[in-house]
This record gives C-alpha cells, sequence and structure tokens, in this order.
C-alpha cells in the first residue's frame, strides 16, 4: 500500500483532516476485517452449519442487508443533526458487537439469520456517518482521492480478515470467524475512543424533505440497478468458489485476489475519478465490472476466478468513489450525511435485496443464470446512466462528455 492521505478541506484544517482520515482508513481496515469475512463465508456458513439452500443462504444476507439499508436516511438525518460523526460510529459498533459474537450459540438457521439482521442494521448508523466524516475532510476536487485511500486501507483490512477466517476456519471450526469479529470490533472500538477526534461540525436543524430530492434520487436508482446483480454475485463467490473445488482456506484466496487488487490502486482510481469527472469514472467502471462477470460464467475451476476478481476490483475502484463524490458533491450545506443515506437507502437496499431473485434464478438455471442476471442489470445501469448524464454532441462538433453537478437531472435535487 502506498500513497499518504490527501489534503483535507481548505481553511487552514489540512493538517487535521490528514489526520482523522487516516485514522478513518486505519478504522475502515479494522472493520473491513468483519464485513469481507461475512461477505464470503456467511451464506458458506449456513450451508455447512445447517445444511439450508443456497437460496435460503443468500435470502438470509439479503434480508440482513436489506435491513440495514432502510436505516440510511434516518442515520445520515441523525448524524447530520447531532453533528458528531464520531459518536454514532462508536455507538454502532458497541451495541451491534454482542449480537455478532452470539451467533455460534443461536441454535438454528432462523435464530443465527435473525441475530445477524439485528447486527447489520445497528451496524449501519455508523456507515453514513463514516462516508460523511470524509466528506467533511475533503475538498470537493480531492473527494474521490479520500474516499479511494479509505477504500485502499480498508482492502488490506479485507485482506486480513478473509485470510484469517480462512486459517482459522480450517484449523478450529466456521464456528471461530464470530470469535474473531468480535476481537477485530474491540479493536475498532479502542481506535474510535481513543484516536479519532470529533468532526466538529455545525449540526443541522433542518431536513430536506424527500420530495425535494429527486436528482439524489434518480442518481442512485439510475447507479443502483447494478446491484441487483453484483449484490447477488458478491454474496455467491465463496459458495461459487466451493462449488469449483476450493476449500475453506483456498475460497479466501479468490476473495484476497480482488482485495490486493483494491490495496493497491484504490487510492490511484479515486483520483482518476478526480480527473475524468464522477460520471465518466462511473460509467468506465461499470463497464469493467460487466466483463469481469464475462470470466466467472465462463469459469470452469476455482483458480480461474481469480482473473475475475481482480478485473471486478478494479472496476469497483473507479464507481465506488464516483458515486459518493457526486452525491456528497451535491449536497447542500448541512446535509452531507442526510443525502448519503438516502443514496444508501437506494444503493444498498437494491445491492441487498440482489441475493434473493439471484438465488432463485440460481435454484432455477443454475450458476450460468445467476451470472447472466448479473450481466443483464449491469449493462441496464450503464445504459440509464449514459442516457440520464451524457451530453450530447454540440452541433460543432465538440466531444460530448459527462454532465456535471450543476446540469441536467441533478440540479432538481
Amino acid at each position: 500500500m502506498s500513497n499518504l492521505p490527501p489534503p483535507s478541506a481548505p481553511g487552514g484544517r489540512a493538517a487535521s483532516g490528514s489526520r482523522s482520515l487516516l485514522i478513518l482508513s486505519l478504522y475502515q481496515m479494522l472493520s473491513n476485517n468483519r464485513s469481507s469475512l461475512f461477505t464470503v463465508y456467511f451464506v458458506l456458513y449456513v450451508v455447512q452449519k445447517d445444511g439450508v439452500s443456497v437460496a435460503a443462504g443468500l435470502a438470509a444476507f439479503s434480508a440482513a442487508y436489506v435491513a440495514s439499508s432502510l436505516v440510511g436516511p434516518f442515520a445520515g438525518r441523525l448524524s447530520d443533526r447531532l453533528g458528531r460523526r464520531r459518536l454514532l460510529l462508536i455507538a454502532a459498533e458497541a451495541l451491534s458487537l454482542p449480537f455478532f459474537v452470539a451467533i455460534p450459540f443461536m441454535g438454528g438457521f432462523i435464530a443465527i439469520s435473525v441475530f445477524f439482521l439485528l447486527a447489520e442494521t445497528i451496524l449501519s448508523f455508523g456507515s453514513t456517518a463514516l462516508q460523511a466524516y470524509v466528506a467533511d475532510v475533503t475538498s470537493s476536487k480531492e473527494r474521490g482521492r479520500g474516499y479511494g485511500f479509505i477504500s485502499q486501507v480498508g482492502a488490506v483490512g479485507s485482506i486480513i480478515g478473509v485470510v484469517a477466517a480462512g486459517v482459522v476456519s480450517e484449523a478450529f471450526s466456521i464456528d471461530a470467524i464470530f470469535y474473531l469479529v468480535g476481537i477485530f470490533m474491540a479493536a475498532d472500538l479502542l481506535l474510535l475512543v481513543f484516536a479519532l477526534p470529533e468532526s466538529r461540525i455545525t449540526p443541522s436543524r433542518t431536513r430536506r424533505p424527500l420530495r425535494e430530492m429527486k436528482g439524489v434520487l434518480v442518481f442512485s436508482f439510475a447507479t443502483s440497478i447494478r446491484t441487483l446483480g453484483t449484490g447477488a454475485v458478491t454474496a455467491f463467490i465463496g459458495t461459487y468458489a466451493y462449488f469449483l473445488g476450493a476449500n475453506d482456506f483456498e475460497v479466501s484466496l479468490v476473495a484476497v485476489a480482488g482485495l490486493a487488487t483494491t490495496a493497491l490502486l484504490a487510492t490511484r482510481l479515486g483520483s482518476k475519478v478526480d480527473a475524468l469527472g464522477e460520471i465518466r469514472g462511473y460509467l468506465y467502471g461499470t463497464m469493467t465490472v460487466g466483463g469481469s462477470l464475462l470470466i466467472f460464467v465462463l469459469a470452469g475451476a476455482w483458480p480461474e476466478l481469480i482473473p475475475a476478481r481482480i478485473i471486478y476490483a478494479a472496476g469497483f475502484g473507479l464507481l465506488s468513489p464516483a458515486m459518493l463524490s457526486w452525491v456528497s458533491k451535491i449536497a447542500p450545506e448541512g446535509r452531507t450525511a442526510e443525502y448519503l443515506g438516502v443514496f444508501s437507502l437506494v444503493n444498498s437496499t437494491l445491492w441487498s435485496f440482489g441475493p434473493l431473485p439471484g438465488g432463485l434464478i440460481q435454484g432455477l438455471l443454475g450458476n450460468v443464470g445467476l451470472f447472466a442476471f448479473a450481466i443483464v442489470a449491469t449493462a441496464g445501469s450503464v445504459v440509464a446512466v449514459y442516457a440520464l448524464y451524457w451530453k450530447p454532441t454540440t452541433a460543432a462538433g465538440a466531444a460530448s462528455g459527462p454532465v456535471s453537478p450543476g446540469d441536467g437531472v441533478v440540479e432538481g435535487a
């Protein structure tokens, strides 16, 4: 991992902003230990532990993340009104921890699913606060790089988490991954309490009515069509590798291939978004993800998933900071977290819902059907964003380009 954190917002806050961004990246590194191993191992856990079908495991995964997504606007509004991002991060980690570590003691698939849902829902109150905190300490011209840096350091944590989970699962049992999660979360809490300064923003006492947020809603739906397919694929990859002959540890190696790409390139890709513009960065990234899905569907053995994961991660390294940067740029002053919360409501809910239809399609049509579903959804997002946000060629023959935040649909926000 290279690159220091980018300079923060102007006005004499560069030093404190860079320090906060660095600490946030370390927090993201520790929390990604948890999130990455659940993405890879949760469906596999319930399939192995309780003998449920892949469709049932994907449905449980989907329900937990849909529930956590639905609180996004409320969590964002709460963050803006309190003006204390750090407080919400600490509360979310502390209150969700007991539910995570209790899962191995739950008897049966239903109880496991309910505890996982409750833990993820509570934890989501910190997610919007984190995204808004990054926007607070970065300038609009370097925000893509800021989100990229957070993602890059977080990917290192994801690698550690997935590899550690694979080793622990093979050495002990798959139950042990939840004890590992408890250790990661305790470290996260110590970092937040003793190292992260409060964001010190002016609390917002008002919120913008949802009906006045047309622009961010349109953008959210256009970009989130893709997530119906990629959400299903992401939750399925660990099980897919298992079906193709990988053991629990080799499943972690497939995940690490993509995470290593993010760990090496995310800051540079975020900077590329700043140079290209958010819309162009999103389109290039989404088309790259679509190409990776073709490799997934053609794989005949688990090692063939590794190049697909690398390409997928590179595409996501462009599209993710592009989306977050766009939304934070168009948000009115004092409402950054609320706008990011509305975006999260749409984007994360559709991503979280994706495993449900994906699981049904996989059950009916097999693995090819699931990846075909993801490819169609990805192509739909490219078409929607291009149609809504790309300027037509001018009469003088000027090259077409992306709409800026002050133009077109987004201006209605």
